[in-house]
């Protein structure tokens, strides 16, 4: 019983080392499009599911009041791409609405 809880703790430590860092992620109402951080929360990307217009918006620490914009008007099922920044610290995703006000998910932190 004893090695059984050794073991089991010596597992839990490794296992905390090796977790990777939690990237932050959005999809956009009825989820056409999704955007999630990647390289340490550095980049973004985002990929629609229609071949409908979509973009997220999100803050980086090198600009906290400045918001920045990745769109997608690409075909269905591609991925767009922004450079590598300060972290992401916010972001939202949106399906765009020719003449009117855009579906945004709430902001994710």
């Amino acid at each position: 019983m004893k090695k059984t809880v050794i073991g089991l703790a010596i597992a839990g430590v490794a296992m905390l080392g090796a977790s990777p860092a939690m990237a932050l992620s959005a999809y956009s109402p009825s989820a056409k499009a999704y955007a999630e951080t990647h390289a340490s929360d550095s980049q973004v990307s985002l990929t629609i599911y229609t071949d409908q217009y979509a973009h997220t918006d999100y803050y980086r620490t090198t600009d906290p009041s400045d918001p920045y914009h990745l769109w997608n008007k690409s075909a269905k099922n591609t991925t767009a791409w922004s450079g590598k920044g300060g972290r992401v610290t916010q972001m939202r995703t949106c399906n765009w609405v020719k003449d009117n006000d855009d579906e945004c998910s709430r902001w994710y932190r």
